[in-house]
């Protein structure tokens, strides 16, 4: 009986338990099941999300790609642009340099013509830039200008300095007053210093002297006057045949300035 009763017990207990197990392993397992679907879900929902991303990105970056192309090029552009003005202005600036020295070389007066030919350079382009140098001479505070005489350019000093500096120099050095009474001199030789005078106003005295003492004209007595004409150095250093004849016909068509001293007035003192 006893037994009987163990027996019956033992039964009754196992039966509700092993149950529950049956059950719980069904509830994990179905469990399990929705958790990997879910999971499988999301990952799939997150692979979409992944790919919209990568899509946005790869969108944005070929935009920004595109963008820096063009932001690129435009500074390509700028940049050639700057380094063709900086070239040109190079470029010119040499040249500006070039007729500046050919000036301060060659001690005599040079026409646009002679600076172009022997250059290489536009005749344009030389007038404008030789210009250009005289006006800068005028503005700066040095002993140097650029003169005009005729049709020709030179490198001088200025004339408050001429007469202190002119013992060391061998030519070129010769003030604008000095260099007009001897154009007249050169133009009309031989010429009476009164006459010379009489052109060029009572200054004449003290140019006549400067010239002969530079070695530009020489004198030979003639009555109570002396009688002028000019030297080699002269024709040396404007570039102009020595044969005075020859001298005369080169200043009419080369410097343009026998009307220049027809036109002046007797006695008129011009310094």
């Amino acid at each position: 009986m006893n037994n009987f009763n163990e027996n019956l017990d033992n039964n009754l207990d196992k039966e509700p338990i092993e149950d529950i197990e049956e059950v719980s392993e069904d509830l994990d397992e179905e469990l399990d099941e929705t958790t990997k679907t879910e999971k499988i879900n999301r990952e799939s929902e997150v692979a979409s999300e992944n790919k919209i991303i990568e899509e946005i990105d790869e969108s944005d970056t070929e935009l920004l790609m595109i963008e820096e192309e063009d932001s690129i090029e435009e500074e390509s552009i700028e940049v050639d642009e700057l380094d063709e003005e900086l070239l040109k202005r190079q470029v010119r600036e040499f040249h500006r340099n070039l007729i500046e020295a050919s000036l301060y070389a060659a001690g005599r007066p040079l026409n646009i013509e002679e600076l172009s030919t022997k250059l290489e350079l536009p005749k344009k382009e030389v007038e404008e830039l030789t210009n250009e140098i005289a006006f800068d001479y005028l503005d700066r505070s040095t002993a140097l200008i650029i003169a005009q005489i005729g049709d020709r350019y030179q490198m001088q000093i200025r004339p408050e300095y001429t007469e202190k500096v002119s013992k060391f120099a061998k030519g070129g050095a010769i003030a604008e007053r000095y260099l007009r009474t001897l154009t007249v001199i050169a133009l009309k030789q031989p010429i009476l210093k009164s006459t010379v005078v009489k052109l060029r106003g009572t200054g004449a005295y003290e140019h006549v002297k400067y010239l002969i003492d530079n070695g530009f004209v020489n004198a030979v007595k003639k009555g109570r006057s002396q009688e002028l004409t000019t030297t080699d150095k002269y024709a040396d250093m404007f570039g102009l045949p020595k044969n005075i004849s020859q001298l005369k016909k080169a200043m009419v068509t080369q410097l343009g300035v026998e009307e220049e001293g027809k036109n002046e007035q007797p006695g008129e003192n011009k310094e």
